[in-house]
């Protein structure tokens, strides 16, 4: 019930910068661990694939050179995307409309693990049923719960939702 309710917090959540952090929790609940999603970058992701989006994941070794197979993105995760880039905060040097990192702060760096995991306990923290234990939440113990999308993980395509 815990990450069901960690999604319905970063539904509804309405902190700073709501959409990066659904995006990031989101993330997180389909298994990525923090290093993982701060290391994905722009350019590992392809929207124009014809099986629909899809992406290059770094491997969970925490090195950002070393990606994995191209691997569709669960649609949960695809609205959440198609939500946090329009209001992505890219600026040069450190990141682009095109390239650089996914998930960035205000100045346009990637976000670094402290704060990655300080989103995600703020997000929690909204949730009742979270509050309790969102001070002491760890993303690599979310990302090794079960996984939420599981069952919506079929094409991106299409209008529903």
């Amino acid at each position: 019930f815990q990450t069901d309710a960690l999604r319905t917090a970063a539904d509804r959540y309405r902190g700073p910068h709501p959409e990066r952090a659904r995006l990031a929790a989101y993330m997180t609940l389909a298994g990525l661990r923090p290093g993982q999603s701060i290391a994905t970058v722009m350019q590992y992701i392809q929207r124009d694939n014809a099986a629909g989006p899809a992406w290059q994941l770094p491997v969970k070794n925490n090195s950002s050179s070393a990606v994995g197979p191209l691997a569709p993105i669960p649609r949960p995760l695809v609205w959440a995307l198609d939500e946090y880039l329009p209001v992505r905060t890219h600026k040069a040097p450190h990141s682009t409309e095109t390239e650089g990192p996914l998930l960035v702060s205000r100045t346009g760096r990637g976000l670094d693990h402290v704060t990655f995991t300080r989103l995600l306990r703020e997000v929690a923290a909204t949730h009742p049923d979270l509050e309790e234990i969102a001070p002491g939440l760890h993303p690599d113990v979310v990302a090794h719960s079960p996984n939420p999308f599981a069952d919506e993980s079929g094409p991106a395509g299409g209008n529903g939702r």
